[in-house]
């Protein structure tokens, strides 16, 4: 899909969604807490990159992005990646709460 020197995009094995990529180190590493600053740049420089493709392609509302970092946060292969999920209107039935909503007892209608 699109890479630099320290990334490479490409299109997840199970899309939560059309569209749906993870922008991965060519450097092996397990956690985004072991990026040094300029992987960080890099990072950010690919998923921009990414996000003009996708807009064109898929013509998203919105994003979700997010990092599994750790088995206990849903990781469950042991190399970074970054996953860029393409949004639209009504592709949950209530998207309230977002990534918060991969916690248990996460409810948005409790939250004043």
């Amino acid at each position: 899909m699109c890479e630099n020197e320290a990334f490479y995009a490409r299109y997840d094995n199970f899309p939560a969604n059309p569209g749906h990529i993870e922008i991965v180190p060519k450097r092996h590493i397990e956690s985004f807490f072991e990026l040094n600053e300029s992987e960080i740049l890099s990072a950010y420089e690919l998923i921009h990159e990414a996000k003009d493709i996708l807009d064109e392609k898929y013509l998203p509302e919105a994003y979700t992005i997010g990092i599994n970092d750790g088995k206990a946060a849903g990781r469950t292969i042991d190399h970074l990646h970054i996953h860029i999920i393409p949004r639209h209107q009504g592709d949950v039935a209530d998207p309230r709460g977002g990534i918060r909503r991969a916690a248990p007892n996460c409810d948005p209608d409790t939250w004043k």
